[in-house]
């Protein structure tokens, strides 16, 4: 049983109707095709899968797509503005930091 969710990522609203049991980070890569949010380690110790939900940092492998419903989300792709680099995405490219979150 799907169910409707209504959510902005990155400054876009979306609209869809997900199953109950569909992690966020699955929703942001699978429906939505943002693959910058990563799933590391199943654990929810790594942190490569951190988004910003409502302005808090939260470990999108441990809330449930349907949790976000009416949330704000923003992805590391949502950090850019202008074809310019966020400076913490400016950091990871310096330093080489494509792993863990």
């Amino acid at each position: 049983m799907a169910i409707p969710i209504s959510l902005t990522v990155n400054g876009t609203k979306h609209e869809h109707e997900v199953e109950p049991r569909l992690l966020l980070v699955h929703f942001l890569r699978d429906v939505l095709r943002l693959t910058g949010t990563h799933v590391g380690c199943d654990t929810s110790s790594c942190g490569s899968c951190t988004v910003v939900v409502n302005g808090n940092a939260v470990k999108s492998c441990t809330m449930l797509a349907v949790q976000a419903d009416g949330a704000e989300i923003t992805t590391v792709e949502g950090l850019a503005t202008d074809r310019e680099l966020d400076p913490i995405q400016a950091g990871f490219k310096e330093k080489h930091g494509l792993q863990c979150g």
